[in-house]
């Protein structure tokens, strides 16, 4: 899995990410939406961040950790 595989978000209005993604943990004002799009074999967590400036995705980004965010 890699960031190229979310860069169609980029663009997409909060209620398209919503759509696309469903609706999460993430406060619907909230700048910076997560998600969890999966697990590496040694189980971290794969998550995708994005992150919105007037109301559209500009920028998404994925980090893998064991944490509970």
């Amino acid at each position: 899995m890699n960031k190229d595989n979310f860069n169609y978000l980029i663009g997409k209005t909060r209620h398209e990410v919503k759509a696309e993604m469903g609706d999460g943990f993430n406060f619907f004002k909230h700048d910076i939406w997560t998600y969890q799009v999966g697990k590496t074999w040694f189980g971290k967590k794969v998550i995708l961040s994005v992150l919105f400036n007037d109301n559209k995705a500009s920028n998404v980004n994925l980090h893998k950790t064991f944490k509970n965010r």
